[in-house]
């Protein structure tokens, strides 16, 4: 039986990943910085894998076969993986490391290693890049990439998705970028980036030395919002204005017309066999969990100034 260990795996995507890697029949040992969280579902160590004494330890104890890491951003965090893990697959769940394409959808070979020595400290997404780039300079080292956008989902600590929500609900026009909200954007389901990382995870697979985006296909933000609408049983109510007039967080999935136009999945599917579930799937799992919880995302208390924006009284 495959042991894996999945670090970060108390976290929003952790959860996901470890449901379907035991769905699998994979054995599967959590891991995180702090005491086995209330309601875990599997085996737990704890340990901080910024001290490489602790991840030294917690690989010896537990021998993984696998390693899933969802909690690392510092290159030097990857270099002490690299020293240390003797598995079959070393799998870094990374995200944020394309560059602005100008509306032109990522493929996975968009990603440019940097060049010269990571600073010291980095903040997340500069991380993912230096580790994504630590990861393609090494030799013989089993490792694999999952590229997903922004996740959303039930209990989705960001709140980024509830943004929509609670606008849609309160009947008010939402603010979008009128450069972007019709093209596709970068969003995925926590259930399918769950689902990718089991795939990648996978000894049997040829999975080393490669990334792999793992998106919605064909999801704008109007689609986004619409649907959301559809699910309440309202109308949406989508008001354009310039991206460099929308107000911070009146729309925190933006899409900034700079960057990527969603993520192309052709590898994913080719090499994984991954298709990317129906959004109305994902918006009713969402909607179910928003309902019970009614989070509220920071940036909505400024609605007030986005309905005058909008001529709204």
């Amino acid at each position: 039986m495959t042991r894996a260990l999945v670090i970060g795996g108390a976290g929003f995507i952790g959860v996901a990943a470890c449901k379907e890697l035991m769905r699998r029949g994979v054995e599967t040992i959590a891991a995180g910085r702090q005491d086995r969280p209330y309601g875990t579902f599997t085996s737990y160590v704890a340990f901080d894998r910024a001290d490489e004494l602790q991840l030294k330890s917690a690989l010896e104890k537990v021998e993984p076969d696998v390693v899933l890491d969802l909690a690392c951003y510092q290159p030097a965090e990857v270099e002490a993986a690299v020293r240390w893990f003797k598995g079959e697959r070393y799998v870094f769940v990374s995200t944020g490391v394309y560059p602005d394409l100008n509306g032109r959808p990522a493929r996975e070979e968009d990603f440019s290693p940097l060049e010269g020595e990571p600073p010291a400290r980095l903040d997340y997404l500069e991380g993912k890049r230096w580790c994504e780039t630590v990861l393609t300079r090494t030799s013989d080292f089993p490792w694999t990439v999952v590229r997903p956008p922004a996740v959303f989902g039930p209990a989705d600590h960001t709140l980024r998705i509830a943004a929509y929500m609670q606008r849609v609900a309160d009947g008010g026009p939402l603010l979008v970028p009128k450069e972007s909200y019709t093209r596709q954007a970068g969003l995925a389901w926590v259930k399918d980036v769950g689902y990718a990382c089991a795939l990648a995870s996978d000894p049997r697979k040829d999975t080393v030395g490669k990334a792999y985006n793992v998106a919605f296909d064909n999801v704008s933000l109007q689609g986004l919002i619409e649907g959301i609408a559809q699910a309440m049983g309202v109308a949406a109510r989508l008001h354009p204005v310039p991206f460099a007039k929308l107000p911070e967080s009146a729309s925190p999935y933006g899409p900034n017309p700079r960057r990527s136009a969603g993520y192309v999945l052709d590898r994913i599917r080719a090499e994984l066999g991954f298709e990317p579930s129906a959004l109305g799937d994902a918006l009713a799992d969402t909607l179910a969990w928003f309902r019970v919880a009614h989070p509220s995302h920071p940036g909505y208390a400024n609605r007030a100034q986005e309905l005058a924006l909008a001529g709204v009284d």
